[in-house]
């Protein structure tokens, strides 16, 4: 089950991401913390299921939940609240809320009723999950699997040292087009030159990865700030954009970037990963939400 987070509290987000993360099959897919950037995120991720607290750092949760409703978003909306009168839960209801959740005394009741929907989302699906790659055979670099793992061991080990980790997702937007005029073989030439620009621009404590055909991601293990992430990220950028050399003509592939920084942007691995790779597409967010300018 793929649940996104919409909590402005970042204790509260670590302590719902703790807790979800020991439920087997819920996966936190995304994170926001505010009514702007959840808005953008949620139609975008199609979740299964969103935690959505009623108060957020701008606008508010009620509003999220029923423009996500007239906008037609069909997964279950779980409201988190400290304001737990009646009269919030009839307006949440009433806007199309599936459960209604007080933070001081209903989150076991919360977590328990998650682990009824999701046995029961065991029970009924498939019996073998698709596997993932834990390498990628043409650049050598790590998988989507190992991807996850190593950016989930990296994040608890930012949260227990108090500091900061990046993560940047490169996007080749001309792959198709380079394809169909120079072949297959011109395209894997491009992706390996990139991997080996990256391996040499990183260190062995961070993680590379081609975890999409189009995608690579950089992980920086470890950041004294959001100013030297940012900076990072301007080199990345220059790197990308040195030609390419194939078949001993120089060619120049388009290539976006997306930044997510931890613990500002979100706390889970996935939810980092996602942010990263919203910013890349271009995915509307609001002014600000987007980690970094550079």
């Amino acid at each position: 089950m793929n649940i996104f987070l919409v909590e402005d509290s970042q204790s509260i987000r670590r302590l719902l991401v703790r807790r979800l993360e020991g439920l087997r099959g819920a996966r936190i897919v995304g994170e926001a913390n505010g009514q702007e950037q959840a808005l953008a995120l949620i139609p975008w991720l199609q979740p299964d299921m969103v935690l959505l607290d009623l108060s957020l750092a701008s606008g508010s949760g009620l509003q999220v939940l029923a423009r996500l409703r007239r906008g037609g978003f069909a997964g279950r909306v779980m409201v988190l609240t400290a304001q737990a009168l009646d009269a919030y839960r009839q307006a949440c209801e009433d806007a199309g809320a599936d459960g209604f959740y007080d933070k001081a005394s209903g989150l076991e009741t919360l977590f328990d009723d998650l682990d009824v929907l999701l046995q029961d989302e065991r029970d009924s699906g498939p019996a073998n999950a698709p596997a993932l790659l834990l390498r990628d055979g043409l650049t050598g670099m790590h998988g989507q699997a190992a991807l996850i793992e190593r950016l989930d061991q990296a994040t608890k080990i930012a949260g227990r040292d108090d500091h900061e980790l990046a993560v940047y997702v490169l996007l080749f937007k001309g792959l198709d087009a380079l394809r169909e005029g120079r072949g297959a073989a011109a395209v894997d030439l491009v992706l390996k030159e990139a991997a080996s620009r990256l391996a040499q621009s990183s260190t062995p404590a961070d993680v590379l990865a081609r975890h999409a055909e189009d995608q690579i991601s950089l992980v920086l293990t470890r950041v004294e700030s959001a100013a030297e992430a940012a900076l990072f990220a301007q080199r990345l950028t220059a790197l990308m954009n040195r030609p390419f050399t194939v078949a001993g003509e120089a060619l120049s592939l388009p290539c976006e970037l997306g930044v997510a920084l931890f613990p500002r942007d979100a706390i889970s691995a996935r939810a980092l990963l996602t942010l990263a790779e919203a910013d890349a597409y271009g995915t509307t967010l609001p002014q600000g939400a987007s980690a970094f300018v550079y």
